[in-house]
């Protein structure tokens, strides 16, 4: 059963733990981490749906790299350009921010296309929903995103 949580979502994990880090070897040892803690408690994910397998290790991993990337800032010297790296992290907030503010199911969808990867077949039986119905939450979530970050 690890095996194929590893072969399925590793890929995604190592984007999203990625996204977080912006370094490739700290976020190969976010996912490591994750499987680790995925191995203790493999027995509840026998139990579940394809698509909660998915959402539970993203949320594992993102979690890893969130602790990982706090123990990094409490050891890492200030950045000598403070102004450009507030700067970065106050549009990265901002962004975030507006993302966390869409409507749940439109939220789902602009995490799994445009963060993840995921294709709008995939993005749909992840969800449960039709195709159809993912490309019109991914554009109606993208006029929202324009208008909120503008």
């Amino acid at each position: 059963m690890l095996e194929k949580l590893y072969r399925t979502y590793r890929g995604v994990m190592l984007q999203r733990a990625l996204s977080i880090l912006s370094d490739y070897a700290l976020a190969e040892d976010a996912v490591h981490e994750a499987f680790i803690r995925i191995s203790r408690h493999i027995g509840r994910f026998e139990r579940l749906a394809s698509e909660e397998c998915c959402y539970l290790c993203l949320t594992i991993v993102k979690n890893a790299a969130l602790n990982m990337l706090r123990d990094r800032r409490d050891t890492d010297p200030m950045p000598e350009n403070r102004q450009a790296v507030s700067r970065d992290i106050s549009l990265g907030m901002d962004i975030t921010s507006a993302v966390n503010s869409l409507e749940e199911g439109h939220r789902q969808v602009v995490l799994l296309r445009l963060r993840y990867g995921f294709d709008t077949m995939e993005t749909a039986k992840l969800l449960g929903i039709n195709q159809g119905t993912v490309r019109s939450r991914l554009s109606r979530a993208r006029k929202i995103l324009s208008e909120a970050l503008q």
